[in-house]
């Protein structure tokens, strides 16, 4: 049976509330920080450990942050090739080596022990099980005195699911973030690790490429899952008006390069007026049941522009803060018509690209990689670095062009 990481029980929690941000006091701020470039940054990089296409979107995050910060990149790699073959393959097996002190399933390329550590040190991963494995990987840590690790996605099970994970982040990390509201993550909180936020999924907004009305032959693009209910609706819309609904992805779900399926992906966002996005839902049975939260498709959709249609998690904190600028229009999963406001923006050309250019402003304003890492230094009191604030300055530029438009 395994240890519960928690102690007595999860404290209760109201869909919607937050209740992990909180700034520390006296953490300890890099010492070697040069003052025309920002503190020296480390980024380590676990996109080997589980390289599926649909991560590609990190790992540009991932790219811009080496970029803006002038970072040195490390990869987290398979320690033997063995590790690639059955019966190491199997899911079971992999996720306990990856959780075992004892099995180092994986090792640091091109890192030396003793080597000369960063001032900072930003490890993303998309999930908990990806981030496990930094428990077999020994000194880690030890790449930079100031550690932030951001989690795209957090979720109660599986926080029960890696104790062993749990323990190295209370003792080994300073900051952690969280892309997802609902886990009680501030009963991490511990002498080291005194910085625990909400920050939204990291994004490279400029990998989405700005298009012309004409460009945009897809009327509606749902690249997800397909509920009955809008996919009956769509359908029987695009029979009737001759309108171009895309669900069907083709062989997107069959590549294995993440940067060739996050191209494809982008290409066909881009070319489309309007994008299906849906809430995401965690069932805490817990606290609150299901609680109702935004998933990156309403990032990706903003920053390719198009206009935001599906069942809207409106009491999210995220939805209000960062979604509400871009205009989405209410559809329900399980509707038995299609809204008014639906049927007229996909009537209406002109409207579409209204609610397209309100998303994609809202998207260079506010959701890039470069502003969820000012985000996370302030709220862990470090020094910036100008090549962040730069591509800030730049991405608002972009924006007044986009509303011009």
């Amino acid at each position: 049976m395994r240890p519960n990481p928690f102690g007595e029980s999860l404290p209760r929690v109201v869909p919607g509330e937050v209740v992990e941000m909180s700034v520390p006091a006296g953490l300890p701020r890099p010492d070697r920080t040069e003052p025309d470039r920002g503190p020296r940054v480390a980024v380590l990089s676990l996109r080997e450990v589980r390289p599926i296409a649909d991560f590609g979107g990190l790992h540009e995050a991932e790219e811009v942050l080496v970029e803006t910060t002038s970072a040195g990149l490390y990869r987290v790699v398979l320690s033997s090739p063995r590790y690639s073959r059955p019966p190491f393959t199997s899911g079971v097996l992999r996720r306990a080596m990856n959780s075992s002190r004892l099995v180092h399933p994986y090792r640091i390329e091109h890192h030396q022990q003793r080597g000369n550590p960063a001032d900072v040190l930003v490890v993303l991963a998309r999930d908990l099980a990806d981030a496990a494995v930094l428990v077999g990987v020994p000194g880690w840590h030890e790449l930079g005195d100031v550690v932030l690790v951001h989690i795209s996605v957090v979720t109660e099970r599986d926080l029960r699911r890696y104790p062993e994970l749990v323990g190295q982040l209370r003792k080994r990390v300073d900051a952690l973030f969280s892309g997802t509201e609902m886990p009680p993550l501030g009963h991490l909180r511990s002498d080291r690790l005194r910085t625990v936020g909400v920050v939204p999924p990291m994004i490279d907004v400029l990998a989405f490429p700005t298009r012309e009305s004409e460009e945009r032959t897809i009327d509606i693009f749902s690249p997800g899952a397909r509920p009955p209910g809008q996919h009956r609706l769509l359908n029987h819309w695009a029979d009737a008006n001759g309108g171009r609904y895309q669900h069907d992805i083709g062989q997107l779900g069959a590549i294995t390069s993440l940067a060739q399926h996050r191209r494809i992906f982008t290409t066909m966002a881009t070319r489309s007026r309007m994008m299906l996005t849906n809430f995401s839902q965690f069932d805490h049975r817990r606290h609150a049941g299901q609680h109702r939260e935004v998933g990156g498709r309403f990032y990706d959709a903003m920053a390719a522009g198009c206009a935001l249609v599906g069942d809207l998690p409106t009491s999210s904190r995220q939805f209000g803060e960062y979604l509400a600028a871009a205009e989405p229009l209410g559809f329900p999963s399980d509707a038995l018509r299609m809204p008014d406001e639906v049927i007229a923006a996909l009537a209406d050309h002109g409207e579409s690209r209204r609610l397209g250019n309100a998303a994609r402003a809202a998207a260079l304003r506010y959701n890039d990689v470069a502003h969820r890492y000012a985000e996370m230094i302030t709220l862990a009191d470090i020094p910036d670095s100008p090549g962040v604030q730069h591509r800030i300055d730049h991405l608002a530029e972009e924006a007044r062009r986009t509303e011009k438009t």
